[in-house]
Order: structure tokens, then sequence, then C-alpha cells
């Protein structure tokens, strides 16, 4: 399960059964402001990008993160990622996006 973590004003930790695996912030120095997402792991190549809303935000990281854990299986993630439980049982749950306080 994907839950989004608030660290800060507009500035999201995204993690998936407790990891750590990306960030969605809010770039008010842009003209106009937007939302930027990025994947957080330890393989070259993790994808990043933004939207004009936090919930496009969400959207776009949650299909492109879906997209980068299938392309780069969930052994190989669950290594970059330090979990200690079995890679299926670490990446197995990628359906829904919660927020800590309550569901999206």
């Amino acid at each position: 399960m994907l839950t989004l973590r608030m660290i800060g004003q507009n500035d999201y930790s995204i993690r998936e059964d407790g990891q750590p695996i990306g960030c969605i912030r809010f770039a008010s120095e842009r003209t106009p402001g937007i939302w930027i997402w990025q994947v957080q792991v330890n393989i070259p190549g993790a994808p990043f990008g933004s939207a004009t809303s936090l919930n496009d935000a969400k959207a776009h990281f949650k299909k492109v993160w879906l997209a980068f854990k299938e392309m780069h299986g969930p052994d190989r993630l669950a290594k970059d990622l330090r979990c200690d439980e079995p890679a299926e049982d670490a990446l197995a749950n990628s359906a829904s996006f919660h927020m800590e306080n309550g569901q999206f």
C-alpha cells in the first residue's frame, strides 16, 4: 500500500509498506507553482515529473511507480529499498494510496 506522510507544508514522503520510495512537494518558487514528484530508490533512471495539483502528482507517481516496479522486478527493488521481508511481501500491494491519517 502506498502511503503519503506530510513532512512539511506541501511536502510529502511516499512510502510503500513503510519503506520510503519517493516524494511529492509543491514548488512555490516556480511560476506558476507546480507539484513535483520523484521516485527515490538507488537504481539509475528512477523517474520524476511534475503536475499542476497534488491529486495529479499522486496519480502520475502511482502510474510511473507501478511501471518502474514492474520493469525492475520485486527482488531488485526490495534489495535497493533494504527491506528485511521477502520481495513478494515487501512489494506486493501497490493498488491504493492512503494518507497516514486517512484514505484519499
